[in-house]
């Protein structure tokens, strides 16, 4: 449960976990810190568009096609 009680999925973690993570990367936890001081809406569209030009450059380094 989040601070709202709110259900959270089991799959995402909490910004805390991230930085108490030791596997997880330094560009990790300091892109969720400095995202965390943004305005949300930009952060996530930011992210989105960060995802999605990581996702094209997978596709094109592995020759992956497309999901239909």
């Amino acid at each position: 449960m989040n601070r709202r009680g709110e259900a959270m999925s089991d799959d995402v973690p909490t910004p805390e976990q991230v930085f108490d993570d030791p596997a997880a990367s330094f560009w990790l936890k300091s892109t969720v810190r400095a995202a965390l001081e943004r305005d949300p809406v930009d952060a996530l569209n930011d992210a989105l568009v960060l995802a999605a030009i990581l996702d094209a450059r997978l596709r094109a380094v592995f020759d992956l096609q497309e999901l239909e």
